[in-house]
């Protein structure tokens, strides 16, 4: 979930097309599974990212699962949608729904702003991005509603990083979006542990559920983790607060269970660097759950 800086064309892509691409991406139910047995009823939730996964074991009364649906790219005014087009196999009673990341492109204008120098093309993404992607999402939520998949389509993920100058941005994203989607269905945005402890600048109204990311924090992870010992997660908009976790990094999720962190959030989020194994969900559900 990292962010990426890359070159693309100034080509606006029409939601139409971008509805047209999804048809690679694959859904697979099998009825007949075996079931990954979870001893304890939790709100755990499973991201199934961008590569072919198989968790047609999971018991869905248990887990559900966070599916990578596709990346829209945004730079400046500029849209383009790339699809998922690996294979996703799931039980056939699975609560999963989708996850739209959203990769702001910038070039080196970005580069030189940061240095303190003049930049009159950073390519911030504009309010007429904003309006585009929702829209988008909105199209494919409603494709995945006509599909028969079974697929959840009332919860719709949104993971982005958001630079300071493009907080505008995702704002009014988040607005449209809103607007654009059917009024049962909820929305939930990922978020840096620093937007929910200190640099809050989300507004209410704008998502039902923002997913701290306590993995991949970087060099103040240590910093953040002792915050969390002290403080409470908090959005300062009133968003409930959920946690997102990985399975590779035992040593943080031992820091974050003893703080008993899962009786102080929502719903709590597992992320795997690696294809999902029966034995690998099973061990950090174990350890998840373990009391």
């Amino acid at each position: 979930m990292p962010r990426i800086c890359l070159r693309t064309g100034n080509t606006l892509v029409s939601t139409a097309a971008a509805v047209s691409l999804s048809a690679a991406f694959v859904f697979s139910f099998n009825a007949q599974a075996h079931r990954l047995q979870v001893s304890t009823p939790a709100k755990i939730t499973v991201w199934a990212w961008e590569r072919d996964e198989d968790l047609s074991y999971i018991e869905p009364s248990k887990i559900s699962v966070a599916y990578f649906a596709g990346t829209i790219y945004v730079r400046g005014s500029s849209v383009r949608f790339r699809p998922r087009t690996q294979k996703l196999k799931l039980p056939k009673a699975a609560i999963a729904f989708p996850v739209f990341r959203i990769e702001s492109i910038r070039d080196d204008g970005h580069m030189a702003a940061k240095l303190g120098e003049h930049s009159q093309n950073s390519l911030v993404p504009s309010n007429e991005a904003a309006v585009f992607v929702a829209k988008t999402i909105a199209s494919q939520v409603r494709k995945l509603a006509r599909s028969g998949s079974h697929l959840n389509t009332e919860l719709v993920q949104v993971d982005f990083d958001a630079l300071e100058d493009e907080r505008a941005f995702y704002k009014s994203l988040l607005t449209n979006l809103r607007n654009e989607l059917s009024p049962a269905t909820k929305i939930s945005v990922t978020s840096l542990a620093s937007w929910l402890l200190a640099d809050k600048w989300m507004e209410p109204g704008c998502a039902d559920e923002a997913v701290a990311m306590l993995f991949s924090i970087g060099p103040g992870k240590r910093e953040v983790l002792s915050l969390l010992d002290k403080r409470a997660l908090n959005s300062g908009a009133g968003i409930p607060i959920s946690v997102g976790i990985s399975a590779s990094e035992p040593a943080t999720n031992k820091v974050l269970f003893k703080s008993d962190i899962r009786r102080k959030i929502r719903n709590l989020y597992i992320f795997s660097s690696r294809p999902w194994t029966e034995s690998r969900l099973r061990a950090i559900t174990s350890e998840a759950l373990a009391k």
